[in-house]
């Protein structure tokens, strides 16, 4: 059998080392083709994926590309983790159509990739910092895991990341250690300036890290790079980085302003920080692990996001990115005026109504008694004016001027004053006789 370019190693159909029969090709990659299988004793899928070595390697790096491969699965092999796929087997000889290739026998995982989920929520608004968190976590333990044997994935990625349907829900397993890189005790502390020696890059440019692209060391500071994009893109349903080819991606990688949810339009509140640190374009400036990092976020969990609601940055598809800003700033509303109050005006017209009222009742209550003879002081009371009578009377003299008695005793003479009073006051004119006019003396 022949390879093909849907088959490159002319496995289907075929079994190999005797105990898989291999049926379809799955997924192929830069440096790898998976397959799906069947162990042909216990009669369960497996998923067969068989390294790809690329033809422009000299002979001496083919065989160091080919030994690394073979010296990390084993190191995969130890990483028991629920979160992280189960390699099951190993071989490196003879292939059936006749060529040779190392191939590793992974656990078969039925469900979905999480970039197929995040492609079919795209501009819905994203997850909450809690269910991000719930979801991801799992993956953020396996590399925990994964960088305390001292292993760095170096190609994390939501394509990466399979959403497995169990028994128990859906569990995230991280695929694809298969350029993983084992880091020596030199390698542990990150410089961030030294160039790598490996020869191959491999890598997604949409996940890339800025030592990736710069050729200089990565490691676990790499991943947690990585797992903040992937973060990032699960709160806002954004994918981190655009661009319409390579060069513009480079650009939006190496760029000053991170891809923190800030400049997409969303706040998370104290999260914020974390994610700019861990985005950090220096390494040296990051969490130095996927450990340090979650710890960080569990640490400053906000309780909910909020998005922007006067986004006015430029569109691309139906979402607006802001590329100029990395912290969101709270939305200022202008203050409605409140058309002046009438409330003075009532208050003032209360008033007057109320010292009417107060006014009329005084003057009913003295013109209903008779004058109290004992007091020594009378106040004139003016009556308000009555409807004229049918027959006019004639108009009454002016009262003359008489001095007000100082004291009154019943049943002794009037006596009055030596010292002269101001003239009474001039009453209106009225229709009948008024009960004021005089002071009854016996």
């Amino acid at each position: 059998m022949s390879p093909s370019s849907a088959d490159p190693f002319a496995l289907l159909g075929t079994r190999l080392d005797g105990k898989y029969d291999v049926h379809s090709v799955i997924a192929e990659g830069g440096f790898g083709v998976v397959y799906r299988a069947t162990h042909r004793t216990l009669q369960k899928p497996v998923a067969i994926k068989v390294l790809k070595t690329p033809p422009s390697l000299a002979e001496f790096s083919r065989k160091d590309f080919i030994e690394k491969f073979v010296f990390e699965a084993r190191t995969i092999a130890r990483l028991e983790h629920p979160g992280i796929v189960r390699v099951l087997d190993f071989g490196g000889g003879l292939l059936p159509s006749g060529g040779s290739a190392p191939w590793i026998v992974l656990e078969w995982i039925d469900g979905q990739a999480l970039d197929a989920i995040l492609d079919a929520r795209r501009n819905q608004g994203g997850r909450s910092p809690a269910e991000a968190l719930a979801l991801l976590r799992p993956v953020f333990e396996a590399l925990a895991i994964a960088h305390d044997e001292g292993v760095a994935h170096r190609d994390l990625k939501p394509a990466n990341i399979m959403l497995a349907r169990t028994r128990q829900g859906i569990e995230p397993k991280l695929l694809d250690f298969g350029i993983a890189k084992s880091m020596h005790d030199e390698e542990a502390t990150v410089s961030g300036q030294t160039a790598t020696a490996s020869v191959l890059r491999a890598f997604t440019l949409a996940y890339a890290s800025p030592e990736q692209l710069g050729g200089t060391r990565t490691g676990p500071w790499t991943d947690v790079h990585a797992l903040a994009l992937v973060l990032v893109e699960v709160l806002t349903d954004c994918a981190p980085f655009r661009g319409e080819d390579s060069t513009d991606l480079t650009i939006n990688v190496l760029a000053a302003t991170r891809p923190t949810p800030a400049k997409f339009g969303l706040d998370v509140g104290a999260w914020e920080p974390v994610l700019a640190r861990a985005l950090a374009l220096r390494p040296a400036e990051r969490f130095q692990n996927a450990r340090e990092f979650l710890r960080a976020l569990d640490a400053a969990m906000p309780t909910a996001a909020s998005w922007d609601a006067l986004r006015t940055a430029p569109v691309v598809g139906s979402v607006a990115v802001r590329d100029h800003t990395t912290t969101l700033q709270p939305v200022h509303h202008p203050t409605a005026v409140a058309p002046p109050s009438r409330r003075p005006v009532l208050l003032v017209v209360a008033a007057v109504c109320v010292a009417a009222l107060t006014f009329g009742a005084l003057y009913a209550v003295g013109s209903s008694q008779a004058p109290t003879v004992a007091a020594p002081v009378v106040m004139p009371i003016v009556a308000p004016p009555l409807p004229p009578p049918a027959t006019p009377l004639a108009p009454a003299p002016a009262p003359p001027v008489v001095a007000i008695p100082s004291v009154v005793d019943a049943g002794s003479p009037l006596r009055t004053s030596p010292r002269p009073l101001r003239p009474a006051l001039r009453l209106p004119t009225v229709a009948r006789p008024r009960v004021h006019d005089h002071v009854p003396v016996d």
